[in-house]
């Protein structure tokens, strides 16, 4: 879990009930977690763009935590959008997150917006996996 960079439940519970300031803080002394909670709430309570740069940031270190953040961001977003959010998980898949694709499961998507996720994900593939080689995430 931890190469992968995904927080136990504990710490997301304890990173959730921090303020965006205490977040920074966090984020700023290395807590890749905290860095990811703080993409998404600026993304979803200041500026969309903004928390996403922190979040594609976080991608490109290797943090496939990341991924399940965007993701949320564009389903939670105002302007919500599905497909877009499925896309990032698939990405996550694509790059060795089996779970992920439960998650999509979940999302209780049309085959049209499955298809469509599908092809934004190797759209979206270029720019996020660089040098990164799919690596399953541990069992």
């Amino acid at each position: 879990m931890v190469k992968h960079r995904y927080p136990s439940k504990q710490e997301l519970q304890r990173l959730a009930a921090m303020s965006i300031t205490q977040l920074q803080q966090e984020a700023a002394a290395g807590n890749s977690a905290a860095a990811v909670m703080l993409g998404k709430r600026i993304a979803l309570e200041r500026n969309f763009v903004e928390g996403q740069v922190i979040l594609r940031e976080q991608t490109l270190s290797g943090n496939m935590f990341a991924f399940y953040a965007i993701s949320e961001s564009f389903r939670e977003a105002q302007d919500r959008n599905l497909v877009e959010g499925a896309a990032y998980l698939r990405l996550a898949y694509i790059l060795g997150d089996r779970k992920a694709a439960d998650e999509i499961a979940k999302m209780r998507l049309s085959s049209a917006e499955i298809s469509a996720a599908d092809t934004r994900a190797l759209q979206l593939y270029p720019g996020f996996a660089e040098d990164q080689v799919p690596d399953p995430r541990p069992r």
